[in-house]
């Protein structure tokens, strides 16, 4: 038994899971999400003098910003 349908690839479920709904919106929360993340990362890294710290929200930084710029591609991919 199978909990969970999975696609044949990862990256196909991520799109599938991703892709917009007009009733949920859920393309647009999880982009507001990245945002946030992006946003708490930058203000967590201003305020923080701890080294070990600053390398840590640097990596959470890169991380959520990559992750915005991903949902953004996968909006602007479904407005064509």
């Amino acid at each position: 038994m199978k909990l969970f349908a999975r696609g044949k690839t990862t990256e196909e479920d991520i799109y599938r899971r991703l892709s917009f709904d007009p009733e949920n919106n859920t393309l647009l929360d999880e982009i507001a999400r990245a945002r946030r993340a992006v946003e708490d990362a930058y203000t967590n890294f201003q305020n923080t003098c701890d080294p070990d710290l600053i390398d840590s929200y640097i990596y959470e930084g890169n991380a959520a910003w990559k992750r915005y710029r991903f949902l953004l591609r996968q909006i602007g991919d479904g407005v064509k």
